[in-house]
């Protein structure tokens, strides 16, 4: 998709996504470069990760990233994700860093990480819906990944620090069989 661009086209593209602060100046260096042709999942990476777009500005990018880049999309939803899974306001975005786990997943479902991922989101300290939400998506999920072991050493570790102990080595002896399996 890349064309051969004057590196300091790429520059000046690159820094604006870094650190403008103007939703228009970063919409416009996006048309730029999807105009160039430009298809460094990185590049886009700094610009949502800027902090001056808002959600609905990143879901944009994102979406129309994914148009444009097929190949990467599962790179650029699970960016997305953890994007809003570190946004200052956590707990009106972590719906949003689940659907664009979930999405990863439905796009490389023998990955692990988009499930590690989604139990990075599990809130400790309150009890939310969403952390439900997380082992409905895992339960379902665990059987076309490859590398289940590290699915289940993670939910070991998980109910280890809920202080689950039966459930903590139910998934540790899973993790273990798993791994025995994935090592053939």
């Amino acid at each position: 998709m890349e064309q051969k661009v004057n590196s300091d086209e790429i520059n000046r593209i690159e820094e604006i996504f870094r650190s403008s602060t103007s939703s228009d100046e970063l919409f416009d260096a996006f048309q730029d470069a999807i105009k160039l042709k430009l298809s460094d999942i990185g590049l886009y990476k700094i610009l949502l990760g800027n902090p001056t777009l808002s959600p609905d500005e990143i879901k944009l990018f994102t979406e129309k990233l994914i148009k444009e880049i097929p190949g990467g999309s599962f790179d650029l939803l699970m960016w997305a994700g953890k994007v809003f899974e570190h946004h200052t306001d956590y707990f009106n975005y972590v719906n949003d860093a689940l659907f664009y786990y979930q999405r990863a997943f439905s796009v490389q479902p023998e990955s692990y990480k988009p499930l590690l991922s989604l139990l990075g989101l599990y809130n400790y300290e309150i009890n939310l819906p969403i952390n439900q939400k997380i082992f409905d998506v895992i339960d379902k999920s665990v059987s076309s990944v490859e590398l289940k072991s590290k699915i289940y050493y993670a939910l070991s570790k998980h109910y280890k620090k809920c202080g689950d102990s039966s459930l903590e080595i139910k998934y540790y002896a899973l993790a273990e069989r798993a791994a025995e399996k994935e090592s053939e």
